[in-house]
């Protein structure tokens, strides 16, 4: 249709606001509150405009486009009214970077002659050069304010997790409140009260953390002030540069955009414009990169252990020093521990040096235990993460979407308010848990017998619960079912056993399955390397079969084992109780290019945007000096050589593995023992380091080794947040933190933790507690 705006005919597509309109063909009109992907919100005024025929002063951003309509967006009064309506809005909003007379020389005398760290000034704002309202206010040229100003003196939020928030700075065009609920589907926070006491946050004046908050930094993104500010950048500026990436700390791989300034990484984003998309980040993808690869903790230098310590070597004696280990031994007497955070070029250029050169089959990573093999197996039959929007009924098993695959959560929240059917199966609370058609808990201590019963109620038993009758029902009439599963189910004792009968339920319904894992190339590894379970190469070391230990990235052991050497290549130290006898500092995502395979084997790249720190290199070149000073092949271990060799399509060969009788009885909770501990290995692992450990945003939200208990058992036991309790099994005993929180169930503990083994046995563990009350 056409339609004239500002004497200019153009065309449009119908059904679209005069806003959009005005600014498919770049012509502005000032606004605050509109935003790409929220719904026209019409609060902040300032897009007001003239239609002829229309009465008053429509909002551009509300009113739809009609044929032959003639539009005014400038004129006199408009601009007139704007300025009014702006300085009500600066009149409760401090102005010293926006009206201030000499802010145009402030930057440049912002100096001291005292030789310290301090500057002079008021320009503090951390979105100061780039905030929205600083452009609408040099749009509409106000030089001063008329109305009376008023300071709310509301105190700075920043003792929550990763982000800061000063609602003093807040305008209250409900950006951050809308991409929540309309977006992200959480709703965590709303604006409370009314008038100049209006703030924004979650009800009852929760903390974040306990109203739900998924801390994926939307909110911030959309903030057209500097409200909502980024503690990891929040005095960084604008960046040089955004550099398209993908994330390395999931299987999902998403895509994401890295902010630069002076050649460091200063920020991670969704794709698309920095101010307008709220993306689909969790908050691994928005906020942790930035800490994992400015880590201060990260291994610079080449480390050698003499005999009188660890020092710090050249890299020629470090490299000399990894041939002389790997010339002395027999290759059958090495074994390998790779990360499956590496890339697929740094898991080809592996196998060529360990296969070829130093004649060893046994490789590994300590993730390849008895049953993630059995999960794993399963992702040959799963769907891609786009056609669960063609699903009729979804039933999630035993994920923990807490922080983690934020664009399946979203998917999920998405499907169900829509009103597909879905189950929640499992213990824990998560995002999607408010959107559950049922949240069903397995009975503790039976979760195998529990999926026995679905699939014998499938077979036409009638002799299961209402809950499974139910389920059953709803997979029968739906024509595209999904079976969700998380990686809690590989922590179960008795996973393998629930797996199969999981596959049996899939056969049986004709349902699809969506499998996620929380390694970003676990698939590559699986596909481009032959690998040994974790358990064989231990019962090797155990029987001392193994003499030299190379572990790349990856952290299996608790101790140091029994073998006489151990190289540690990595982006950051090994732990000290290792005692490692050669650490050889590598270069990690962001400081090199490579690609990842996702769950269908298709191969996403992604370029480096930054250099290593100190003296750290590439996995690549590593393996390339260490094979010169061996001097048996003439192999080159060159990036654009070794992704030659990638095949185009990947094929995963998993490792024989030898399964032993369970030794731990399954019990249900008793009068002796009557809570029930679940113990979740940590997903939040990036190469051999511990997200939740290294990053304390990070360990507030994911808390390791502490006891998460419900409210209400809190409450009857008189627990406190912080309290420590002992926590008792049949045969071991030990105290723990305790947390209160409310995402998991009463009669529920749950431990999260970074090690390979659990304390408790079996998985999931009658318990009793008591207080310590050292």
């Amino acid at each position: 249709m056409k339609v004239t705006i500002d004497n200019q005919e153009i065309y449009v597509k119908e059904g679209i606001t005069i806003l959009d309109a005005a600014q498919e063909h770049n012509i502005y009109i000032p606004h605050l509150c509109s935003h790409l992907e929220l719904s026209p919100y019409g609060g902040c005024r300032l897009c007001i405009i003239e239609v002829e025929g229309m009465k008053g002063y429509p909002t551009a951003c509300t009113t739809k486009v009609e044929d032959k309509m003639v539009i005014r967006t400038h004129t006199k009064t408009l601009q007139q009214m704007r300025r009014e309506i702006l300085q009500l809005i600066l009149s409760e909003h401090p102005s010293a970077c926006l009206i201030c007379d000499e802010q145009e020389e402030c930057s440049s005398f912002q100096q001291t002659i005292r030789k310290v760290g301090a500057t002079t000034g008021c320009r503090w704002c951390p979105k100061d050069g780039d905030c929205e309202l600083q452009k609408v206010v040099d749009y509409l040229e106000i030089d001063k304010i008329t109305f009376p100003v008023y300071y709310r003196q509301l105190p700075i939020e920043n003792h929550e997790p990763f982000y800061d928030r000063d609602y003093n700075l807040c305008i209250y065009c409900a950006r951050c409140v809308r991409i929540c609920e309309e977006h992200r589907k959480s709703s965590v926070i709303s604006l409370r009260q009314r008038g100049r006491f209006s703030t924004i946050g979650p009800a009852f004046n929760m903390s974040h953390i306990d109203a739900g908050c998924e801390f994926c930094g939307a909110c911030v993104s959309v903030c057209p002030t500097g409200a909502l500010s980024e503690k990891g950048r929040k005095w960084g500026g604008i960046p040089d540069s955004y550099n398209a990436s993908i994330c390395p700390l999931c299987d999902l791989n998403c895509d994401i955009q890295v902010l630069m300034k002076k050649g460091k990484v200063i920020g991670t984003l969704p794709p698309g414009d920095p101010h307008q998309s709220g993306g689909e980040l969790c908050v691994k993808g928005r906020f942790c990169l930035t800490h994992i690869i400015n880590s201060p903790d990260r291994l610079k230098e080449p480390e050698y252990l003499f005999d009188e310590g660890i020092g710090i070597v050249s890299w020629d004696e470090a490299v000399k020093q990894a041939g002389k280990m790997l010339k002395d031994v027999n290759g059958k007497r090495v074994a390998v521990y790779l990360s499956p955070n590496l890339t697929l070029e740094e898991i080809l250029a592996a196998k060529l040096f360990f296969k070829d050169i130093i004649n060893t089959s046994n490789i590994t990573s300590s993730i390849l235990n008895s049953n993630l093999i059995s999960y794993i197996s399963l992702s040959e039959e799963s769907i891609s993460l786009k056609e669960i929007e063609k699903s009729d009924c979804i039933i999630s098993v035993f994920l923990n979407g807490n922080y983690n695959y934020a664009p399946l959560t979203l998917s999920i929240k998405q499907k169900a308010e829509k009103g597909t059917p879905y189950f929640q199966i499992g213990w824990i609370k998560d995002t999607t848990s408010r959107y559950a058609y049922q949240q069903i808990i397995p009975f503790p201590g039976r979760e195998k017998t529990f999926f026995n019963k679905i699939a014998q109620s499938i077979e036409n038993a009638d002799n299961s619960s209402p809950e499974i009758k139910e389920l059953v029902k709803k997979i029968k009439i739906s024509s595209n079912p999904i079976f969700i599963l998380g990686p809690d189910i590989m922590g179960l004792t008795e996973a393998d056993g629930i797996l199969k009968i999981i596959k049996k339920i899939i056969t049986l319904t004709g349902s699809k399955i969506f499998l996620t894992n929380p390694y970003s190339n676990l698939i590559g590894l699986l596909s481009l390397i032959d690998t040994k379970s974790n358990e064989e190469i231990n019962e090797l070391i155990s029987q001392k079969k193994i003499d030299l230990l190379y572990i790349i990235g990856d952290n299996p052991f608790q101790k140091r084992p029994p073998v006489n050497s151990i190289i540690c290549q990595s982006p950051f130290p090994a732990p000290d109780y290792l005692n490692a006898d050669l650490a050889l500092p590598s270069a990690m995502w962001g400081e090199i290019s490579g690609s990842f395979a996702d769950i269908k084997g298709n191969i996403k790249k992604f370029k480096a945007v930054t250099n290593p720190p100190g003296k750290a290199i590439q996995n690549n070149e590593i393996f390339d000096r260490i094979n010169k000073e061996i001097g048996k092949k003439d192999i080159k271990f060159t990036y654009k050589g070794i992704s030659k060799l990638i095949p185009k399509k990947l094929e995963m060969r998993f490792p024989f593995v030898k399964r032993k009788p369970l030794k731990a009885k399954i019990s249900p909770p008793n009068t002796s023992f009557p809570l029930l501990l679940i113990q979740e290995k940590n997903p939040h692992i990036f190469y051999n380091i511990s997200l939740s450990n290294n990053i304390r945003d990070m360990r507030e939200i994911v808390t390791e080794d502490a006891i998460i208990m419900n409210p209400t058992d809190a409450l009857k036991m008189e627990i406190q947040n912080g309290d420590s309790i002992f926590v008792k099994s049949d045969i071991y005993e030990k105290i723990y933190p305790i947390i209160v929180r409310k995402i998991i169930p009463q009669n529920f503990l749950l431990l999260i933790t970074s090690s390979r083994t659990f304390d408790f046995n079996p998985n999931p563990c009658p318990v009793h507690i008591r207080r310590n009350n050292v």
